[in-house]
């Protein structure tokens, strides 16, 4: 009684060549991370540039508009921005006095490029209206007491005498008892 001879089907394991499915899924795994993080950089990347070359653009365009340099505002803000790697998008005036918006795009590096370019609104200029401004002005002055010419030398000579006076040391309230003390209170025999 022999046995009947085994196909070569039949001689395999089931599991066998697994481990090579497995290693190709968590490699094909790794490359698809390793696209989506390069993918970020190069956003985060191009954001922050894009911000910086915004920033800069708009700071720049505003000492132009307010006539602490040479030029066009948006001319000296397109070159600005050029010479970081943007492209000036825009550059408004808004209804803000001595104050220029500009947006700025800088182009996404590698595998998220084509989503478009990173783009960044800047805006600088005058902190307050001139309305404003000059009310608080006022209002500050208005607010001022005045003081004659001998109020403001008698404040001086009290500061002067301050500064120059030395603090005398506090009293303490229960002073340390001496030895001498110390016997003439207590009883004699």
């Amino acid at each position: 009684m022999h046995p009947a001879p085994k196909t070569a089907s039949e001689n395999q394991c089931p599991e066998e060549g697994s481990g090579t499915v497995l290693a190709l899924a968590i490699i094909a795994a790794l490359l698809v991370l390793t696209v989506v993080l390069a993918g970020l950089i190069g956003v985060v990347s191009a954001n922050r540039r894009a911000s910086a070359a915004a920033d800069l653009s708009a700071l720049a365009a505003a000492d132009a508009y307010r006539g602490l340099t040479e030029g066009d505002p948006c001319a000296v803000a397109a070159d600005l921005a050029e010479r970081h790697g943007a492209q000036l998008e825009s550059c408004t005036f808004p209804n803000r006095p001595e104050t220029v918006e500009v947006m700025v795009a800088v182009p996404v590096a590698g595998p998220m490029g084509m989503l478009g370019p990173a783009r960044v609104r800047a805006r600088a200029g005058a902190e307050h209206p001139e309305e404003e401004y000059a009310e608080e002005e006022h209002d500050a002055a208005g607010n001022a007491e005045e003081l004659s010419p001998d109020e403001i030398a008698e404040l001086e000579e009290e500061l002067e005498a301050e500064r120059y006076s030395v603090p005398e040391p506090p009293e303490p309230e229960n002073p340390p008892e001496t030895e001498g003390s110390a016997e003439l209170e207590s009883p004699t025999d």
